[in-house]
């Protein structure tokens, strides 16, 4: 496997007749790779996986809403014989694909977790996590879960599933980023005027399941985020001393953040933003008189 994948067609397995279905192609190379003595697919499909597991003499479990299987409400691990070697996915890319009318949802907790259906992308990447969680929960520890995702454009706005998935799970136990190029799709019979870039290409993303727990990652988690908010306070403070020239007192900041703050509303709901910049001046930056701040030598 190398980390650009292209295939001209999806291949013989499966049912092509299903919108958006996985290459049997991505699916043989995942097993041509990692070896896998058990594969499970938590998003079945038509089947895709199924046939390319058979014709390798793999075991296989596959799973799927319109079967019954749910992974946003069931333990995946439980239908298996025991913890997989490599779990995959391919979940709905959002709204792009409406699958309810495949799956003729009997009753609503199926219609509730059609990740085709989600009310927003918040909630849409809310089961996704679900899903990879439970996708890792069903692999060994020094096995493999992967997932194949795409890019979402719809009513004006740009959604990269990829990268929100790299943030949701453990950062230590990705192990690769494949492109994979797409082939045949619906757009491609269309022409686009101006300086619109069409989506040609999904993304594999292939994780090994560390002996981590579950507590253990939220914690990691949780102190990521606390990073990433310390860098954006930095990174605001050290962006308004740069507008000055490198140096500026602290009131020009204050109002020169003001500026860049759009939203009143947004300064408002954290009335306690000058207090933060002072403390990311101490922390960060030099001072070079009283009230005078300059960038860190």
């Amino acid at each position: 496997m190398h980390s650009l994948l292209s295939f001209k067609d999806r291949g013989k397995w499966g049912d092509s007749r299903w919108r958006g279905n996985c290459s049997g192609h991505v699916i043989r190379e995942l097993v041509d790779h990692f070896c896998p003595s058990l594969f499970v697919d938590v998003c079945e499909g038509s089947g895709t996986s199924r046939d390319v597991c058979k014709e390798l003499g793999v075991e296989y479990v596959g799973l799927d809403l319109h079967r019954g299987q749910d992974f946003t409400r069931d333990f995946v691990l439980k239908f298996l014989p025991r913890p997989a070697d490599m779990a995959f996915s391919h979940p709905p890319y959002g709204a792009m694909i409406d699958y309810g009318s495949v799956g003729k949802w009997e009753n609503p907790d199926q219609k509730e977790a059609d990740l085709s259906r989600c009310d927003s992308v918040e909630q849409f990447l809310e089961f996704s996590q679900t899903m990879l969680q439970n996708q890792r929960l069903a692999t060994r520890p020094g096995g493999h879960y992967a997932t194949l995702i795409g890019d979402l454009r719809k009513k004006g706005e740009f959604h990269s599933f990829q990268a929100d998935y790299i943030k949701l799970m453990p950062k230590d136990e990705l192990v690769s980023v494949v492109i994979k190029a797409q082939h045949n799709c619906v757009s491609d019979r269309r022409s686009y005027r101006g300086s619109f870039v069409p989506i040609m290409h999904e993304y594999l993303l292939i994780w090994k399941r560390s002996e981590k727990t579950m507590l253990a990652i939220t914690f990691d988690k949780i102190a990521e985020l606390e990073l990433q908010k310390e860098w954006s306070w930095r990174n605001l403070v050290r962006m308004a001393l740069i507008a000055k020239g490198g140096k500026a007192n602290l009131q020009e900041l204050y109002a020169l953040i003001e500026r860049m703050s759009e939203s009143k509303a947004r300064r408002e709901q954290n009335s306690h933003w000058q207090a933060k910049v002072r403390q990311t001046l101490q922390r960060h930056f030099s001072r070079i008189d009283r009230g005078q701040w300059a960038l860190a030598a």
